[in-house]
């Protein structure tokens, strides 16, 4: 490994960070732009298709160096309903995909904390953004590759697996999906492709393969479908409901 790497990987993360962690405001689409973020992200999720930074390149490209007062507002509303009172049915917190009730401040949440005190790291108020909120589990890996020890890059592999990895990805596709403005449509798809990009690049560094913890809310999608198709198979053939032959 190098420093300059996980340097590299530790500025981008912070990067990430910004578009969750808080509103959009003009000096932070201005930094996009000086940054040529879309470019930057697309040559760090190069693939066959055309990817996330696309879409991102686009939002930058209509909201321009210094968005309009209305377009900032939208953006503070949208951020609002995707983080701060739940607008999207969609929570920005491990413990409500990884146990079956989907409850906030779960057992996820404290195994979350451990790790962050091993550290000697706490977070400002949890009862604001709990420990297991995206941010604070981003911010963790952050500080993991600022480290860059080859204990550190380990743990960060390890905690993607078990706490970022089995929800993040798809809370960021959802995301993606329903909100309102194009700018937080895209870099929550940004998000989505990011993390997985990071798991790779410290498989490469550490020689730990991805061991991804399944969240409930798949366990629950499986199941319903598993229902669905039983339920299928024993009912019984009424004519003129179905094909006959």
């Amino acid at each position: 490994m190098t420093d300059t790497a996980t340097s590299l990987w530790a500025d981008v993360m912070g990067l990430v960070i910004r578009l969750h962690d808080r509103e959009a405001d003009r000096d932070l689409i201005a930094h996009l732009h000086a940054i040529d973020a879309a470019t930057l992200f697309d040559a760090i999720l190069a693939g066959p298709d055309e990817g996330a930074a696309v879409f991102l390149e686009a939002a930058l490209a209509e909201l321009g160096d210094a968005p309009s007062a209305e377009a900032l507002d939208e953006m503070a509303a949208d951020y609002a309903d995707l983080y701060l009172t739940n607008g999207y049915r969609i929570a920005p917190t491990g413990s409500v995909w990884f146990t079956d009730e989907h409850l906030e401040r779960q057992e996820p949440m404290f195994e979350v904390r451990e790790w962050y005190q091993h550290y000697d790291l706490k977070v400002p108020d949890w009862r604001i953004r709990s420990d297991d909120h995206l941010v604070h589990e981003l911010q963790f890996v952050r500080h993991l590759l600022a480290l860059g020890t080859t204990d550190a890059l380990t743990d960060a592999a390890r905690f993607l697996d078990l706490h970022v990895l089995g929800w993040a990805p798809e809370f960021c596709a959802r995301a993606a999906e329903r909100t309102r403005t194009p700018f937080h449509a895209a870099t929550a798809a940004v998000t989505a492709e990011f993390l997985p990009v990071l798991r790779n690049w410290l498989e490469s560094e550490t020689g730990i393969a991805p061991d991804i913890r399944s969240n409930a809310y798949a366990r629950a999608q499986d199941r319903e479908a598993r229902q669905a198709e039983a339920k299928e198979i024993e009912r019984p053939f009424v004519p003129g409901l179905e094909p006959s032959w």
